[in-house]
């Protein structure tokens, strides 16, 4: 990713380049990542019988772990229990938002409520960095809403081409594209020693806690990142 010039960065001066374009090319490597796991749920939800509500809501359920939970639960044991299953596993973005809500105090509340809804595991990620190398808030807004649109157009085309291909798509093994997307994303992070830290918990507590009730080990993971971020974060101020 492209940072703001120094003096910019320090006087809260705009970026330098298109704030909008940036935050599309920092996004192009993540959605190249992404696109298997856009293609294994639209080959999901054809599979069920629901092409047209699956390809819908991939702009409801801004999310491919929550979205592919709830059309596996939904046959096997309802619409309640899938619903459910969704809101479990997007609870972590209650975490995120918070940690951006301190990053955009000052953002108007029109651009937070938009933003409320197109955050995600990789536009967390992107828009918290760019927030911490550039503090021009116009700058962020921009640079989120690029990011942010650029993945969701792309995830959205590639479920639509998952839903049409449907059962072709059975031959090709593309459930390894699940974790390899969620490894892409933290790799970044392991260079980082109170990152690895978080890392490293939440992916041994995930596989502790992998027969539990579903979504409530993936809870329990983000519960343990959580706990060992502040502890972090804490002997860092001190």
């Amino acid at each position: 990713m492209t940072d703001c010039a120094t003096e910019a960065t320090e006087a809260g001066a705009p970026c330098t380049e298109s704030p909008a374009k940036q935050g599309a090319l920092t996004m192009l490597p993540l959605v190249i990542g992404y696109m298997p796991f856009a293609l294994v749920i639209g080959s999901a939800a054809a599979d069920h019988g629901a092409s047209v509500a699956g390809w819908a809501g991939s702009w409801l359920i801004f999310g491919g772990s929550a979205q592919l939970a709830a059309i596996r639960t939904l046959d096997d044991a309802g619409a309640v229990a899938a619903i459910l299953t969704a809101l479990l596993i997007h609870a972590r973005l209650v975490v995120y938002s918070t940690s951006l809500a301190q990053r955009w105090s000052g953002q108007p509340r029109t651009f937070r409520l938009a933003a409320a809804a197109l955050i995600i595991d990789p536009t967390w990620a992107v828009a918290d960095q760019h927030a911490a190398s550039c503090n021009d808030a116009q700058a962020q807004r921009r640079f989120f809403f690029g990011a942010a649109l650029t993945l969701g157009g792309a995830w959205s085309a590639a479920m639509a081409v998952g839903v049409l291909l449907g059962t072709r798509l059975d031959s090709v093994d593309l459930q390894i594209a699940v974790p390899l997307c969620l490894i892409g994303l933290i790799a970044g992070g392991l260079r980082d020693g109170g990152t690895r830290a978080v890392i490293v918990v939440s992916a041994v507590t995930a596989l502790l806690t992998a027969g539990w009730p579903s979504g409530t080990g993936l809870l329990a993971a983000v519960a343990a990142g959580c706990a060992v971020g502040v502890a972090n974060d804490r002997r860092v101020r001190r």
